[in-house]
C-alpha cells in the first residue's frame, strides 16, 4: 500500500472516533504537514466523505459514505469468509456469475477451487486480479472509470459493459438493509448492482447482521422481492424484516 492509501485509511479512523475535529488538531494525529494534510483531506472531499468548514472537518453521516476498499475490507472479515463459503456452495461447473464490489464478495473465488470453468464478470479490480490467478477460472472485467479508493469500475462505460451478460447468479452485498429493500451509499456503485440484478436469473445477498437496519439507508438499490437469497450469519430478530422476507419469498441462508 503506497504512502498515501495509508494516511487515507489513518484519517478515516481518526475521524470515525472524531466526527468533528479542528485541522489543527487533526494534523497532531496525522503527524504531516500541513500541505500533505489538505491534500489528503481534499481526496476525502471529492469523494464525499468529509466536508470542511471554519477550519475543521466533520465526517458525513456514515451510512451515506462509500469508504475505501481497505477500511472495508477490514470490516468483519471473518463474518464475510464464512458468508462466501455458505454462498459458494449454489455455485457448479461453467456457471456464469456476476460478483460486485464490494469487500464482501471477493473472498467467494476462495471457494472455488474445486469448480471448473466459472465465469465471473466484476467491476471489481481486486475481484478480477485475484480470479485471474485461477486456472479454473475465467474472468471478465468491465471497463469504465476507476475509483481508486474502492477498487471498483463505475459509469456507462462499465453498465453498457454487464449488459451483454445473462448469468445464473449475481452475488451482491449491501451498505443497509431493512424490510423495504437494500440500500447503498453511492449512486454509481448502486447502478452497476441494478444492472447485475437486471441480468441474473438470480439474485444472492450477502449480508451479516451488522448491516440490519430499522431505518433506511441513503441510496434505495432494489426492494426485497428483487433478492432470492438472503445469506446471514445470524437469525434475524426484527419480527417485521423476517416477515416482510416471507411475503417476498426471499429464502434465508444461515451460514
Amino acid at each position: 500500500m503506497s504512502r498515501k492509501k495509508d494516511r487515507i485509511e489513518k484519517l478515516l479512523k481518526i475521524l470515525k472516533a472524531n466526527p468533528s475535529i479542528y485541522i489543527n488538531r487533526l494534523r497532531q494525529f496525522m503527524q504531516c504537514s500541513i500541505s500533505t494534510l489538505r491534500r489528503d483531506l481534499l481526496v476525502l472531499e471529492k469523494n464525499g466523505l468529509i466536508e470542511r468548514s471554519f477550519g475543521a472537518v466533520r465526517l458525513l453521516n456514515k451510512n451515506n459514505i462509500e469508504y475505501t476498499w481497505t477500511y472495508r475490507s477490514s470490516q468483519n472479515a471473518n463474518l464475510k469468509r464464512v458468508l462466501c463459503r455458505k454462498a459458494s456452495k449454489l455455485i457448479s461447473n461453467n456457471d456464469a456469475i456476476f460478483i460486485d464490489s464490494s469487500t464482501t464478495c471477493i473472498y467467494l473465488i476462495n471457494y472455488l477451487a474445486d469448480r471448473s470453468r466459472v465465469k465471473i464478470i466484476t467491476n471489481n479490480l481486486k475481484v478480477a486480479s485475484i480470479a485471474q490467478s485461477k486456472l479454473n477460472l475465467d474472468v471478465f472485467l468491465t471497463g469504465g472509470a476507476v475509483r481508486n479508493l474502492s477498487q471498483s469500475i463505475v459509469g456507462t462505460e462499465a453498465i453498457e459493459f454487464l449488459q451483454q451478460f445473462s448469468t445464473l447468479y449475481a452475488f451482491i452485498s449491501c451498505s443497509s438493509l431493512d424490510a423495504k429493500g437494500l440500500y447503498m451509499a453511492d449512486l454509481m456503485q448502486t447502478q452497476t448492482k441494478q444492472m447485475m440484478i437486471s441480468h441474473t436469473q438470480k439474485v444472492v445477498a450477502l449480508v451479516d447482521h451488522t448491516k440490519f437496519l430499522k431505518e433506511h439507508n441513503f441510496i434505495k438499490m432494489c426492494p426485497l422481492d428483487a433478492i432470492d437469497y438472503l445469506i446471514t450469519d445470524q437469525k434475524i430478530k426484527d419480527p417485521k424484516l423476517a416477515k416482510a422476507l416471507e411475503q417476498n419469498q426471499v429464502k434465508v441462508i444461515y451460514s
